[in-house]
């Protein structure tokens, strides 16, 4: 912004200030004397009450303070500092959901056949392979995303709440999962789907558990399942 543009604001925002009632003025002075202490230099205030001071004349009219329209002043400066606040109900895109879902699902998955093929390794049964694996991280995080995207929304009128379209959604994308795993270990063969000894498991396991609970707090995931 050049020193021109900011003198025309500094002087449109003085001039705004004239018609303000005397309970506003003193809101605004006490405004913009916070704002310095919580480090705003001069065109970041001019800039904040630019914004501010239309909406209060306007409403100053109907008997609307200040304070009633943007809250208290400390209310108002951890606004401006924090900025808009997010929604609650907000869900993380939906890559970063399927991530999270993929991850959990499939490090668990990995952990129980390593468990199991350190506690019973001449079992006879046929361990997960490394394709199948892979297969079921990927699967999983779908099947993870549908089960987020369709959980029930308590909040809705009894009868809205989303609890049969869950159920379905759920069955329907669990049996799959279950069929292409259960297809991919015994259609492909042993020379490509790779079984691993199962320290290799247990390492893949706790790697995709840690990368998981990582990822969730780094990105702040949510919406996930777990």
């Amino acid at each position: 912004m050049s020193e021109q543009n900011v003198q025309e604001e500094v002087v449109s925002v003085d001039a705004q200030k004239a018609k303000l009632t005397s309970k506003n003025e003193q809101y605004i002075y006490q405004l913009e004397r916070a704002l310095k202490e919580a480090g705003f230099d001069e065109a970041q205030v001019e800039k904040e009450l630019s914004v501010m001071l239309p909406q209060i004349i306007e409403h100053q009219k109907s008997g609307v303070t200040a304070r009633q329209l943007f809250g208290t002043v400390t209310e108002r400066v951890h606004a401006i500092v924090d900025g808009p606040a997010k929604d609650p109900d907000a869900k993380s895109p939906d890559w970063q959901i399927a991530l999270d879902g993929g991850l959990l699902v499939g490090g668990l998955f990995a952990l129980v056949t390593g468990v199991m093929l350190m506690l019973n390794p001449d079992s006879g049964s046929q361990p997960m392979g490394l394709l199948t694996l892979i297969i079921n991280f990927i699967a999983g995080a779908f099947v993870m995303l549908a089960i987020s995207k369709n959980a029930p929304k308590f909040d809705n009128p009894k009868g809205q709440r989303g609890y049969i379209r869950y159920l379905v959604v759920s069955t329907v994308a669990m049996v799959a999962w279950l069929l292409l795993v259960v297809a991919s270990q015994s259609f492909i063969p042993n020379a490509i789907n790779l079984v691993m000894s199962y320290e290799w498991y247990l390492l893949i396991g706790a790697a995709a558990l840690a990368a998981k609970f990582y990822l969730k707090k780094k990105l702040n995931i949510v919406g996930s399942v777990m």
